[in-house]
């Protein structure tokens, strides 16, 4: 199987040697043939051909100096820091906006408060944001020592309880 890439690949890169017009009259010969009687290999050729075709009429750029080269590359740097600059007052910018929004419109303040059972001075308390001053503590009960739902305990039967 190896033997008929390795043939293949050199069929190839002699048809490319061909287009180059760097193939010896032996192998332009050996080209001619193939073309003549393999129609996998005209195909090739043909979308070879197209390709070269294309590559020819691709237009090149107007070369450019190098003090051009450099003063562009240099720009492109200077320009780089300004936009983080901007993206970060940006960010601040957005912030403030928000802070300054929530207290405004009756938000509540932006300090954290913290939920307390009154029954149960001694239990641990979580920090909340609340959306508004009117929260009483008893109006949020958090259950953190115990399971707001009872859960059922699975009775263990061994074999020989069964019998």
């Amino acid at each position: 199987m190896d033997d008929i890439k390795t043939i293949e690949f050199d069929r190839f890169e002699l048809l490319s040697a061909y287009l180059d017009e760097e193939a010896s009259a032996a192998e332009r010969k050996q080209v001619e043939a193939w073309l003549a009687t393999d129609p996998e290999f005209n195909q090739c050729y043909q979308q070879l051909l197209q390709l070269q075709r294309g590559f020819q009429a691709t237009p090149v750029p107007a070369s450019t100096s190098v003090e051009e080269t450099v003063e562009a590359v240099f720009a492109q740097v200077e320009r780089k820091p300004k936009l983080a600059l901007w993206a970060t007052v940006g960010a601040a910018a957005a912030v403030a906006v928000a802070a300054i929004s929530s207290i405004f419109s009756g938000g509540g303040s932006l300090v954290p408060q913290t939920a307390q059972n009154p029954d149960r001075p001694e239990s641990s308390t979580v920090a909340i944001n609340s959306p508004s001053d009117n929260l009483k503590p008893s109006d949020l009960l958090i259950a953190i020592e115990q399971s707001p739902v009872d859960i059922p305990v699975a009775i263990n039967v061994s074999d020989t309880d069964a019998r």
